[in-house]
């Protein structure tokens, strides 16, 4: 049975406007390499706006996890990634090598203190940048997330702030607000008997997101039933603890002061 013109035309329509959105998303958001986070989120981790990421317990000033997962985030994507860190904190490329963030993308500015949140709202409203990820020694106040969230919003260029600090974070204006850190697994059990739970598991928390709800994962590692949020590669292997001293110890090569 042949299809009637007005059918046809209809189904044209349909293919074109769903077209139209897998560009869009594209457009809008970063794919996390997650299926379940990104359906949760509508696309992704949204563009043109800033997020913030927290560590948990031990990596809550080493930020390791965020910090591979914003790495491995970006790889994915194309164009500039600026990294802002205060003076003399240094960063490794190794790290972010692994989790696939090329180097040749990258470009690292050490600021003093006292001009981070300004140095990072003027990489924000810098044309042609895709991300601006910031390292914050300490909170930034509600009116400097304001600042950040506008000049993001201005270019749409994206905002990380990787708070590597132990101080109460305050409210502010970001869109997102993430906690990453390690989650014991459930036991293993053989027969009757139970062995120690494998500690790789990875806890994705959304603590805050503007217009949305609070949201949590576990996410697997190869130790983990196959029931559990597969583990996008990068950070599948529990490679952070042996890098640890690599984050403290290096420096970028290249790195510019603000």
């Amino acid at each position: 049975m042949k299809d009637r013109p007005g059918m046809a035309m209809l189904r044209d329509s349909v293919a074109r406007i769903e077209q139209r959105y897998q560009k869009n998303c594209a457009t809008l958001y970063f794919k996390t390499g997650l299926a379940d986070v990104d359906e949760a989120l509508k696309g992704g981790l949204r563009r043109g706006v800033v997020h913030e990421f927290l560590g948990e317990g031990y990596d809550r000033r080493l930020c390791a996890r965020p910090t591979r997962f914003i790495a491995q985030i970006l790889a994915c994507a194309t164009g500039p990634v600026i990294w802002v860190m205060p003076q003399g904190a240094g960063l490794v490329l190794a790290g972010l090598r692994q989790a696939g963030l090329s180097a040749e993308r990258l470009l690292c500015i050490e600021a003093e203190p006292s001009r981070l949140a300004g140095t990072i709202e003027d990489v924000l409203r810098s044309k042609g940048v895709t991300a601006v990820v910031a390292d914050l020694a300490e909170p930034l106040s509600l009116t400097a997330s304001r600042r950040l969230s506008l000049a993001a919003e201005a270019t749409g260029a994206t905002g990380f702030l990787l708070h590597r600090h132990e101080h109460f974070v305050p409210p502010s204006a970001c869109w997102t607000r993430w906690r990453i850190g390690a989650a014991p697994s459930d036991p293993l059990c053989i027969g009757r008997r139970t062995l120690l739970s494998f500690p790789e598991t990875v806890s994705l928390v959304l603590l805050r997101c503007r217009g949305g709800d609070s949201l949590s994962w576990r996410i697997g590692t190869d130790h983990v039933s196959p029931s559990s949020l597969p583990l996008a590669a990068a950070l599948a292997h529990g490679t952070l603890a042996k890098e640890t001293s690599a984050w403290r110890s290096g420096r970028a090569v290249g790195a510019v002061r603000a």
